[in-house]
């Protein structure tokens, strides 16, 4: 007989300063080209090197939405895959992943807020390549009854 499926809610018991899980990736040229094919942005700044070079950045930079993948996978990581269905993200893109980056993830949940009604857990997200921000924002994941 088959038991039922355990859905996890860690949204339910979570405290200010409980971290999500660290992501850390090294980013290739090829998964920037691999993003670009998926997504059809074709962008040269993300996929011609020798534009590129006459660019702002002076290399291929990856997509932004693809940052934000990578964020998203964090946040679906800690809330058991539960995080689409009902978070919301308020990000801002402070600067550019460049091809052979590796990248970090990180988060924390900061407290609770209620808007609409709605009580939600709120989470600190940040991307780094080193020492250079990437990325920084919010997270909300509303606090259900655990029925669904």
């Amino acid at each position: 007989m088959n038991s039922p499926a355990v859905v996890r809610r860690p949204w339910l018991d979570a405290r200010p300063g409980d971290a999500l899980p660290v992501l850390t990736r090294k980013v290739t040229q090829e998964m920037i080209d691999a993003y670009a094919e998926a997504s059809g942005d074709f962008n040269p700044i993300h996929v011609d090197p020798e534009y590129s070079k006459t660019g702002p950045f002076g290399r291929t930079i990856a997509h932004g939405l693809m940052t934000l993948a990578f964020v998203a996978q964090v946040l679906n990581e800690w809330s058991g895959g539960r995080f689409d269905a009902s978070g919301e993200i308020d990000i801002a893109f402070v600067g550019p992943v460049f091809a052979g980056d590796t990248i970090e993830v990180t988060g924390a949940v900061e407290g609770f807020v209620e808007r609409d009604g709605i009580a939600s857990v709120r989470v600190k997200l940040t991307c780094r390549a080193g020492e250079r921000l990437i990325l920084a924002g919010h997270a909300l994941q509303p606090i259900d009854s655990g029925k669904s």
